[in-house]
């Protein structure tokens, strides 16, 4: 996957966000990654990282001198005194997901004069390569497997590591690093854990974080409207939306009580139901088991029935996508959600337009008979790598801390020239508007989720989408987390895939027959014979292997 992140939501001018990556006019990159597969069978894994892309980095000190014979040298801070100073060039496979969906291109003269800038500050010129939209992996292996220059570029632990593609950069992170370990946060670690092998070995450089993008929100000025207020407990959760169902403050009974699918309803309500979050557990007897083997998963399944047959969830919640989320949502029906947070977040500005009033509040309170209902996403493999073959990997290194080490030199890269392509609003609190589209991003080198929690875009649009991340998405104390979340990122996927050949079918009958029990095409009195359905296509191999793997990294 070259792109870092893949981005569902459009982001406004100055917000990138991550994967997910959608365009530069987007706000927050939402990643959704369901792996599929043995190896990610079971287990939805989020990772946003958006809105601030890491980049660059050039240590402030970093370039190299062109001093010559009796000609003072260049100083410290990358300007010239009167000295040659030599270039170096660090060259960016551009696939960081921000240029991905956008039809805009940045103009030559903005282009160049974001790129001088840089060569004036620390002494290296950035070299963007630009993918091709849609073969933007293609491309890269081209790159990956011929001598044509290449420094930088978004990669994969299970792609690029494990084939050999990329070099470790724990010496150089040593040597020129310093911001880039200094920016990310210590609560983030397990990030710097999975692009780290059992050796010690460093691979790349964190992008995204474990975050909880999903959430219930409901209409504020429709629980207002019905004297309602925001929910705290499942019976409470349940009354509101049998509220919303009968009284239709939609009118002409357009009103969804509750918008979901499967993958958010796993995601972010089903750890109210079982003492871990929704992902792979540990059993009694040491083995590694799916969440649909859990006994709180099974009355979870049981309570989604009983508000589907109510009429509570949208009867087309599980054949429906996102577009048409979304457009239900602007269409003035959704009455609440649980939903990835963007599905509405990003688009609450657009309902605003018909609707003035239309507001939604997140039920931030509300827990399930086991506690909290939202699952803490898992941690990303990907990230800024450094090809095996690089021409200039100290530069390259130097080139990301120096954009780690403030973020107006984030800016820079992804936004222009401060006064020229974009101004702060307010400088104190990090809020910034954008004057133009002439430059687009083209010379960033990563993206950071660091940097994404520090900034906001001087747009009403935008505030849902930046009070969910300032608020929500990594607040640990409205989350669970999967059992193995310190662990699976370690495991050998591939030694999965080939234990369990029946994978794919598996995965397929897990989410084939969950929607049958919750839509009443099958009833929920048929769970063990599921149970049972399961075992005949594999289970207790994807079972054996998944505890294997789990046995190997806790070194049992």
């Amino acid at each position: 996957m070259p792109a870092a992140f893949p981005y569902e939501a459009p982001r406004p001018k100055l917000a990138i966000t991550v994967h997910c990556a959608s365009s530069r006019n987007a706000l927050l990159v939402e990643m959704k990654t369901i792996t599929k597969g043995a190896a990610g069978m079971f287990n939805r894994k989020m990772t946003i990282s958006a809105a601030a892309a890491v980049l660059l980095a050039g240590a402030v000190t970093g370039c190299t001198s062109g001093k010559e014979e009796g000609k003072p040298e260049a100083s410290g801070n990358g300007t010239n005194q009167g000295a040659a100073k030599k270039i170096e060039k660090v060259y960016v496979y551009a696939n960081f997901g921000n240029l991905a969906s956008s039809n805009t291109v940045s103009k030559p003269e903005a282009l160049e004069e974001v790129k001088k800038y840089v060569i004036d500050k620390i002494g290296i010129e950035i070299v963007p390569i630009i993918p091709p939209k849609g073969s933007e992996a293609d491309k890269l292996n081209v790159l990956l497997s011929s001598n044509e220059p290449l420094d930088i570029f978004a990669g994969s632990m299970a792609t690029h590591q494990s084939n050999g593609a990329v070099q470790p950069i724990g010496d150089l992170l040593d040597k020129y690093g310093s911001n880039i370990r200094k920016l990310w946060p210590a609560d983030w670690k397990t990030s710097w854990d999975a692009l780290t092998t059992s050796d010690g070995k460093i691979w790349g450089i964190p992008t995204g974080a474990p975050v909880a993008g999903n959430g219930v929100l409901l209409r504020e000025d429709w629980l207002k409207k019905l004297n309602l207020q925001m929910p705290k407990t499942i019976d409470e959760y349940e009354q509101v939306l049998k509220a919303f169902k009968d009284q239709d403050p939609a009118g002409s009974g357009q009103t969804i009580p509750l918008l979901t699918d499967l993958a958010s309803l796993n995601d972010g309500f089903a750890a109210g139901f079982m003492d871990i979050g929704y992902g792979k557990w540990v059993d009694k007897d040491g083995k590694v088991k799916p969440p649909q083997l859990h006994p709180g998963y099974r009355d979870f399944v049981a309570k989604m029935a009983d508000w589907y047959k109510k009429g509570y969830i949208f009867k087309e919640a599980f054949s429906s996508n996102r577009t048409r989320q979304i457009e239900l949502v602007k269409q003035n029906r959704v009455a609440s959600g649980v939903v990835w947070n963007t599905t509405i977040t990003a688009n609450e500005h657009l309902l605003r337009q018909n609707v003035p009033e239309a507001k939604y509040g997140v039920a931030a309170e509300l827990k399930g008979p086991a506690g909290n209902l939202t699952t803490l996403g898992g941690v990303s493999t990907s990230g800024i790598m450094i090809n095996k073959n690089a021409k200039n990997p100290e530069a390259a290194v130097k080139l990301i801390d120096w954009v780690q080490s403030d973020i107006n030199n984030y800016f820079t890269l992804f936004f222009g020239i401060e006064g020229k392509h974009w101004k702060y609003t307010d400088k104190d609190k990090k809020i910034i508007e954008g004057l133009n589209t002439d430059y687009m991003g083209d010379l960033i080198p990563g993206l950071s989720f660091a940097y994404t929690v520090q900034y906001e875009k001087n747009d009403p649009a935008f505030t849902p989408q930046f009070d969910f991340i300032r608020n929500y998405i990594t607040k640990m104390d409205r989350v669970k987390k999967t059992a193995l979340a310190d662990s699976e990122f370690m495991f050998d996927t591939k030694t999965i895939t080939e234990k369990v050949p029946t994978s794919g079918d598996i995965t397929r009958m897990i989410e084939q027959e969950t929607i049958k029990f919750i839509t009443g095409a099958r009833p929920i009195g048929e769970y063990d014979k599921f149970v049972e359905e399961l075992t005949k296509a594999g289970l207790d191999k994807w079972i054996d292997a998944y505890t294997a793997e789990y046995n190997r990294v806790k070194g049992k």
